[in-house]
C-alpha cells in the first residue's frame, strides 16, 4: 500500500487548504456556495437562512445576493422575500447531468456510506499532483474540508487513484513529482498491490486518522473519482474488511450498469 507512515514512493503527503492561494476570490467562492446550497435544499431561501447556513454576516449576505440577482444568476420573489436560481443556469445544470449522469447521486452515496460506517466519507478527484476533496458526508462532531488538497503520493486516496493509471501515466506523474529513481522503480509494484486488493489504506499526515479509499467505476463519470472513509486509527483498523465491503456494496447498489440504465435487479 502507499501508506504515509512507511517507506513509500514520493514525499510525505502534503495538505493544502482552500484559501491558501492568493488568487482565490472569496466573493466568487461564496457565490458558488450559495448556488450549491440551493441544490442541497431544493427550495427558495430567505437571506437570513442563506447567511445562517453559510456563516456569513448580514452585510456580506446581502452584497452577494444583490450581486447575483443583478447578474441574473438568482431571482428574488419580493412577495415571499425569497431567492432562487434563475433560468439562466438551466444550461449549466443540463451539462452537469451530461457529465455525471442523472443517476450519479454522488452525495447520496457518501451519505449512505457515512451512515453505514459512522465515519467521514469523502469524494476526491485529481488536481495536478494533488487529490482534492470535492464533496463529503460528515458525522456530527467530525470535520472534513471540501476543497482540501492532499498530495497524490503518500496518501490513501492518492494510492487509490494511482491504481487506475497505466505505467506511462504513473511514470509521467512520478517525473513531475520529482521522485527519486528508486522510488519511481518501486511505484508499479506498490500500485499493483493496491489493484489486487481493490482498495488503499493509510494514516493521515498527523497520524490521528486512518483512511480507506477506492476508485469509483468509470461508468458515467468524466472525471476520475475516489471514495474514501476516515476515522480514529484504532476504530478503522479493527474492521478494514467490513468497511471495504460496505463501500463496495454501496457503490454497486448505486452505480451498477443496471441502475445506471434504469433497470431493476
Amino acid at each position: 500500500m502507499l501508506h504515509e507512515n512507511t517507506k513509500q514512493p514520493g514525499p510525505s503527503a502534503v495538505v493544502r487548504r482552500p484559501g491558501e492561494r492568493r488568487s482565490l476570490s472569496r466573493s466568487a467562492t461564496r457565490a458558488l456556495d450559495v448556488l450549491e446550497l440551493f441544490g442541497v435544499k431544493g427550495c427558495p431561501l430567505r437571506a437570513v437562512e442563506i447567511g445562517g447556513i453559510l456563516d456569513l454576516t448580514p452585510s456580506s449576505t446581502n452584497q452577494i445576493l444583490k450581486t447575483m440577482v443583478d447578474s441574473g444568476h438568482l431571482v428574488f420573489d419580493a412577495r415571499r422575500k425569497t431567492y432562487l436560481p434563475s433560468p439562466r443556469l438551466t444550461r449549466f445544470s443540463r451539462w452537469i447531468i451530461e457529465l455525471y449522469g442523472s443517476n450519479a447521486h454522488l452525495h447520496d452515496l457518501l451519505t449512505d456510506i457515512q451512515q453505514r460506517t459512522g465515519l467521514v466519507a469523502t469524494a476526491s478527484s485529481p488536481n495536478d499532483l494533488f487529490m482534492q476533496i470535492v464533496d463529503a458526508a460528515i458525522p456530527e462532531g467530525a470535520a472534513a474540508e471540501r476543497g482540501l488538497r492532499i498530495s497524490i503520493f503518500g496518501s490513501a486516496i492518492g494510492a487509490a487513484y494511482l491504481s487506475t493509471l497505466d505505467d506511462a501515466d504513473l511514470a509521467r506523474l512520478a517525473d513531475r513529482a520529482r521522485l527519486a529513481k528508486d522510488q519511481t522503480s518501486a511505484l508499479p509494484r506498490q500500485v499493483a498491490a493496491v489493484r489486487a486488493d481493490g482498495f488503499a489504506q493509510g494514516p493521515s499526515l498527523d497520524g490521528r486518522l486512518w483512511s480507506v479509499a477506492m476508485a469509483m467505476p468509470n461508468r458515467g463519470f468524466h472525471l476520475p473519482t475516489v471514495i474514501g472513509v476516515a476515522g480514529d486509527c484504532a476504530a478503522v483498523q479493527r474492521d478494514i474488511p467490513g468497511l471495504v465491503e460496505i463501500m463496495q456494496r454501496a457503490i454497486a447498489e448505486r452505480f451498477s450498469p443496471s441502475v445506471e440504465s434504469g433497470e431493476e435487479g
